[in-house]
């Protein structure tokens, strides 16, 4: 009577197996990580587009803009740091009329920044650094935690930003709105934007530039 083989995969069968499976993985996983990249992107350029929205409500309700850094010069446009924590934190009181952490506003900080305490934007936990540790001096980031983020406001009226300087140069400023730094400028009310160019990023996480991607909202 012939006896059976035992069915079952030999070493070098399955040692083959192993070898594309990880081949296979290599190859997917940068397509995967472009994905998340660009599914990030878009959710960040969303959060950035209803912040955009808020100051234009607030621009609309109040007849200026927030006046959330130093000093408010009608004769020209204004650019905004988001990674200085005091106007990150007016930034916020100014557009939800809350702190971080969702306190109400103090009457003080109405009377500067937002009169009526009105809630233009509702922050998430999301929108901040750390969020798992949120308190009244967190700062705001993108979706790729970084924290340096541009606001101009065109505080002259005129329906065009130009003449922006930036802390590292034209270069440092993403292609689509490059031109608020020349005397041209672009026809737009705000731009918000952050960007991995000119090292203009900075993470708590310890990110590289090729972490991030450029994050642009026009209105």
């Amino acid at each position: 009577m012939p006896t059976r083989r035992r069915a079952g995969f030999t070493l070098v069968e399955l040692l083959t197996v192993i070898a594309i499976i990880g081949v296979l993985a290599g190859m997917l996983f940068p397509a995967i990580s472009g994905i998340r990249k660009k599914a990030r992107q878009a959710n960040a350029t969303t959060a950035f587009s209803q912040w955009a929205g808020a100051i234009t409500k607030y621009k609309q309700v109040y007849g200026f803009y927030p006046n959330i850094g130093s000093s408010y010069d009608s004769a020209k446009d204004s650019l905004h740091l988001l990674e200085d924590p005091t106007t990150n934190l007016n930034f916020v009181k100014a557009i939800s009329g809350r702190l971080p952490t969702g306190t109400a506003l103090q009457n003080t900080d109405r009377k500067l920044l937002n009169k009526n305490a009105q809630e233009f934007c509702a922050f998430g936990k999301d929108d901040f650094e750390d969020p798992a540790n949120l308190t009244d001096a967190s700062l705001l980031v993108d979706r790729f935690t970084n924290r340096n983020i541009r606001i101009v406001f065109d505080t002259d009226n005129n329906t065009n930003l130009r003449n922006i300087v930036v802390p590292l140069g034209a270069d440092s400023i993403p292609e689509e709105v490059r031109a608020i730094s020349g005397t041209t400028g672009i026809p737009a009310r705000i731009v918000i934007y952050s960007t991995d160019l000119g090292e203009d990023f900075r993470s708590a996480d310890g990110l590289g530039a090729s972490d991030f991607a450029q994050v642009i909202a026009i209105q």
